[in-house]
């Protein structure tokens, strides 16, 4: 999937998954990563990935796809395929990767690297986002460079064969993974490496673990029984479902 530049036609691996009946959360972890990596899925194949779920694993699993829709792992295809230049100028994907004797981060994923780090690797390297300026309106969110000076008076006297070392704080706001602390780990430990990293995270996340949180916010949701146009996942889409009994309220036993 992060090789094939394929937003038309669907994977054969994941009709495959689904024919067998693998476990939900695996197959939606496939079709986000499809999205993903085509920024976007063209709008009959996100159709024919939704039709053939409902009729796999049940109904319920719109309101599901729906959250993934809301958070933007699963979309409708705009504009050109911004992973595609990402991948090739960051230099995401390495065929030949040695998982054995590594000598890049890319074998944490046996054969991607992590883009977060590679991103820290570039800024540690380069001292800023020179370079990479225009890669960095492809991703989510903002950025910005924001330089300290330290006063020479409280600048360490250090002698002139003395190497520079630095520490880098790294932050992850809403959890990051275990193969991301592996990477850094192994560009602390290149040997031509003077740089520590010292990781901050608000919680450690699993790709499962994630599109569980999405799926069990709407798991145990069933249809009322009207008939759903086309499978829509839009604001209407709400009020053909009702919780289960046990999560109603008195207000919502009268919906």
């Amino acid at each position: 999937l992060r090789e094939d530049d394929n937003s038309e036609k669907t994977n054969p691996y994941i009709d495959a998954a689904i024919g067998k009946r693998e476990p939900i959360e695996k197959i939606l972890r496939l079709v986000c990563l499809h999205s993903v990596a085509n920024n976007g899925l063209k709008p009959k194949l996100l159709e024919q990935y939704k039709k053939d779920i409902v009729q796999v694993y049940g109904y319920e699993y719109l309101l599901s796809m729906n959250s993934l829709e809301a958070v933007g792992l699963l979309k409708v295809q705009e504009g050109g395929r911004a992973f595609s230049a990402i991948k090739q100028n960051l230099r995401l994907c390495n065929q030949e990767v040695d998982e054995k004797n590594p000598t890049d981060i890319s074998y944490c994923y046996s054969g991607y690297a992590p883009l977060s780090v590679r991103l820290v690797e570039h800024v540690v390297k380069h001292n800023s986002w020179s370079g990479i300026e225009e890669l960095l309106k492809y991703l989510p969110g903002p950025t910005f460079e924001d330089v300290q000076f330290i006063p020479k008076g409280l600048m360490k006297k250090r002698s002139p064969t003395t190497e520079k070392h630095q520490v880098v704080v790294v932050y992850f706001l809403g959890g990051c993974t275990y193969a991301e602390i592996s990477a850094l780990r192994f560009l602390s430990q290149k040997e031509d490496s003077n740089t520590d990293y010292v990781i901050v995270t608000t919680n450690f996340i699993t790709g499962h673990l994630m599109i569980q949180s999405l799926v069990s916010e709407t798991h145990g949701y069933q249809p009322c029984g009207l008939l759903i146009d086309q499978y829509s996942t839009g604001p209407a889409l709400q009020r053909y479902f009702k919780p289960p009994e046990s999560k109603m309220n008195v207000q919502q036993k009268h919906f």
